[in-house]
């Protein structure tokens, strides 16, 4: 009945084809039109899993009662020097703050006026006693620079120093190393202010400082890159940012608008790389495997049909894309060829035996109910995600299935109609490499089934070891800046996205959960409100009263109110020069550090007198005012009391305590919890003290669950409904098997790729093995129903289907195969996948399948035809 519908639409095709193309031109324009006008791309991810589960209510309360948290931009300053990623951070979170109709929050703790003032409260008792040796030493400095705040007060010290011979203490080496580099600098023309804090706060580590300003903008997921405008407006203030010590310094951005704005953008430039690269590859092989013009411009014309009728489909039924359902619109390019080429080479073989027409209605009527076969195959293996709580993969599939659908239609009809309306194309070009298989598959079919199952053995025992990688962030382009800077910090422990939060509703209930959370062996620390209140206050308040003690002549002198200008600066340069002149000739000092630091001195002081006034002048200006700021936030820092909770700036303690007085309690591993097994034992120890605890570790386990429970209901949707239209359309429990042997064998094949590759599954290739079953059998389907049309093995393989299904194979190998050029891991990850498992299906397909076939079908032929 079937075959008779596609006769009756093949002749009406043909008898009217210039109204049909017509037609066809027409929807395609309105196609077109609605394609571009109402193009858009849902780019929150957080959509892509349905929202009605338990810990995403957990989420969401947790954000109500936070909402600092949500939506953050991490602005990460980093350098060597703490006083230029101090400087810098500060001039840059003004400029921020400056911009409050785009930034609803701004805070940088460490940049906080108390928490600036108090800083010394903050560290641990033996550091600060080292830092207050450091002031010791330095005071004489500090003094003279205070009570005369220019060179002559600093060179005026250095000069009795230096006279006073073998008496200059070992610390002069360091501070006229110091000050001779900045000489040479200015000189140079890239002088920059004193880092004196690095100067007084030594450590032992070389390890970069880090400074992070949270932003929170608006954020709008109705554009196709949400926050687009917030992430250029941070871009242009830090570009437009002037200050002396920005090369000192990285800037980077990271967080979460960071980081999903770089996946849209990923996905989407994927896509638009992919299909220039898709579409080349695909030329070649029309060129090389077809070698006709018009079977070209039929495929061509076919395709691009298809995708541009899919394309408004996909936003009139969906609304609109999400960042896995846009690679569908690359993927068309391989699919929708498919059908076209074979169809194409059945007509160019059928030319032999009928005329134009003739061969367009034989070939529709026995192509026909295979590619629609196929078609329906297709699209299951794409809608099985549908009825999962996957919401990212079911969208891909309700606009794949229906794109497929789409295809079938187009190819039965776009190619009748233009093959009428051109001329016959040339004669089809014999495949030596096809007939080199079938003399190989007469002669070794029973080897070639027995290697097979060899190697699908094999392959389950890799196989056995794939797993199932939980981590959203493994989807991100993993060389972009926001996933750079945020290992960096994750690695540095300075921000770290592996604990888990807990609102407790009081102060002493979380210092109760606290408690019990320390017993657990998976939990490292613990932090409530009350941990942000410095420790050991009345030990360090006592270092702190010697500080005050030794710096009160500094703080509190009287100031030099004598004249001061361009002479006395040179005056104060030539009498430390003579001094250092005098100290390399005389002294007898066995230091020879320091005696190289005054020769270094000495020879820029040198210069530094014959230059002219103006370089003098940015001399001091970038050593002298920077002291001065250093000393007035020394002179806060160390007279300071004992501090209180309440007595933190408000910005923290909105941030650690709700309005509504819940607390957040946060829970840090004690181990590494990257492996599966670990993170799941750390969330389960947690989630029994505390049920409504949230954070990554919960959400992507969440989400892993849903993923693999979506992946378990697809595949056996895809297996079971495919199995069961390949038994009715095919009438044979045997073909039906062994069309699924290779499909099968296909599958343990890429699963031990992904291990030997160490390319877990994730949340985007999971769709790959349903569509191995999806977009697998439809060769299979081919290959049976022409084998069962042929008399002999050698005539199937001599038949235009085993050249079509390697065309075709090779197309959509090509469209797959550009997925793997992209930067978006997901889309990345598929392309390699499916490139495995089309690969591996092509060889079954051309090898595996018509051996089985002939072995097994064939007997069971014979033994129906005895009985």
């Amino acid at each position: 009945m079937y075959r008779n519908l596609l006769i009756s639409w093949t002749n009406f095709v043909i008898n009217r084809p210039w109204q049909i193309l017509t037609a066809i031109s027409l929807v395609t324009l309105l196609a077109l039109y609605i394609s571009i006008t109402q193009f858009s791309i849902n780019s929150n991810t957080a959509e892509l899993i349905r929202q009605n589960t338990p810990w995403k209510k957990v989420h969401r309360d947790f954000m109500k009662s936070f909402p600092q948290y949500a939506n953050n931009t991490f602005v990460v300053v980093s350098g060597k020097t703490l006083s230029s990623v101090s400087s810098v951070s500060k001039s840059l979170e003004a400029q921020l703050l400056s911009k409050s109709d785009i930034f609803q929050l701004v805070y940088s703790p460490a940049n906080d006026k108390f928490l600036d003032s108090h800083a010394l409260l903050f560290v641990d008792p033996e550091d600060l006693d080292a830092l207050v040796s450091n002031l010791a030493d330095a005071q004489p400095i500090l003094s003279s620079v205070a009570h005369d705040p220019n060179v002559r007060g600093l060179f005026g010290l250095l000069s009795n120093a230096l006279n006073g011979g073998e008496d200059v203490p070992d610390s002069m080496a360091g501070f006229a190393t110091l000050l001779a580099d900045n000489i040479d600098r200015t000189l140079a023309g890239n002088g920059s202010p004193v880092a004196w804090r690095d100067e007084l706060v030594k450590r032992d580590s070389d390890e970069d400082y880090y400074n992070i300003i949270f932003v929170q903008g608006r954020q709008n997921f109705g554009e196709n890159l949400p926050n687009a405008q917030l992430l250029q407006e941070i871009r242009s203030i830090i570009d437009g940012l002037q200050h002396p010590s920005k090369d000192l310094v990285e800037i980077r951005l990271t967080g979460q608008v960071p980081l999903d704005n770089g996946e849209v953008q990923s996905a989407i430039d994927s896509a638009q790389l992919a299909a220039s690269i898709a579409a080349v590859f695909l030329m070649f092989i029309l060129i090389f495997g077809v070698g006709s013009i018009r079977i070209i411009v039929a495929t061509y014309m076919t395709m691009t049909i298809g995708l541009i009728w899919t394309s408004a489909y996909a936003i009139l039924v969906v609304g609109q894309y999400n960042t896995i359902s846009i690679i569908f619109l690359v993927m068309f390019i391989g699919l929708g060829v498919d059908f076209a080429i074979h169809l194409s080479l059945r007509y160019q073989e059928d030319l032999l035996q009928h005329d134009t027409k003739g061969a367009l209605v034989s070939t529709n009527r026995d192509l026909g109910p295979a590619i629609t076969l196929c078609g329906i195959s297709s699209a299951i293996g794409f809608l099985s995600f549908v009825p999962t709580e996957y919401v990212g993969l079911a969208e891909l599939g309700i606009i794949s299935g229906g794109g497929m659908l789409i295809a079938v239609f187009v190819s039965l009809t776009v190619i009748p109609a233009f093959f009428t309306v051109v001329k016959k194309p040339v004669a089809m070009p014999q495949t030596v490499a096809l007939n080199s298989i079938s003399e190989l598959l007469h002669q070794y079919r029973h080897a070639i089934i027995a290697v097979t199952f060899v190697i699908g053995g094999l392959a389950a025992y890799v196989a056995k070891d794939t797993y199932f990688d939980y981590s959203t962030l493994s989807l991100k382009n993993q060389g972009s800046e926001a996933m750079t800077t945020f290992r960096d910090l994750q690695e540095r422990d300075v921000i770290t996205d592996y604990a888990i939060s807990y609102v407790a509703p009081d102060m002493e209930t979380a210092r109760r959960v606290k408690q019990k959370l320390l017993t657990l062996a998976t939990v490292s620390d613990v932090k409530i409100p009350a941990d942000y209140v410095p420790n050991s206050q009345e030990e360090k308040l006592y270092i702190l009263e010697d500080a005050q003690f030794m710096l009160a002549s500094t703080f509190y002198g009287q100031a030099n109110k004598t004249r001061y200008g361009n002479d006395e600066r040179t005056v104060a340069i030539d009498r430390l020069f003579s001094a250092s002149t005098r100290f390399i000739q005389s002294s007898g000092t066995n230091d020879s550090k320091l005696l190289a630091a005054i020769h270094h001195l000495n020879n820029s002081l040198g210069t530094l007198k014959r230059s002219e006034d103006h370089l003098k002048i940015q001399f001091e200006d970038n050593v002298i005012p920077p002291l001065l700021l250093e000393l007035q936030w020394l002179n806060r820092a160390i007279n300071v009391g004992e501090i209180q909770f309440n007595d933190l700036p408000r910005k923290l303690i909105e941030r650690i305590v709700s309005k509504d007085g819940e607390v957040l309690v946060t829970i840090t591993p004690s181990q590494d919890i990257v492996p599966v097994k670990a993170m799941r034992e750390f969330t389960t120890e947690v989630q029994g003290v505390v049920e409504h605890a949230t954070g990554r570790l919960i959400t992507e386990l969440g989400v892993g669950d849903i993923v693999i429970a979506s992946f378990k209901t697809a595949i056996s949707i895809a297996v079971i409904s495919i199995f069961v239209i390949l038994l009715i359309a095919l009438g044979s429990i045997i073909d039906t098997v062994l069309v699924f042997i290779p499909l099968a064998i296909t599958t343990l094949i890429t699963l031990a790729f992904s291990v030997a590759m160490n390319m877990p599954l994730n949340m985007a290739n999971v769709v790959v093995l349903p569509l191995i079953f999806g977009l697998g059998v439809d060769n299979g389907i081919h290959v049976v129903e022409r084998f069962h049309e042929s008399a002999s093995l050698e005539k199937l393989m001599l038949s235009s289907t085993p050249r079509a299904v390697l065309l075709s194979t090779l197309t959509t190998l090509a469209t797959f195969g550009a997925l793997s050029f992209s930067d978006h891991q997901g889309i990345y990850s598929i392309g390699v996948l499916l490139t495995c498992a089309l690969s591996t299906l092509m060889i079954m397909t051309l090898i595996a399948l018509p051996a089985l076939l002939d072995v097994f079908s064939r007997r069971q032929a014979n033994r129906r035809s005895t009985a």
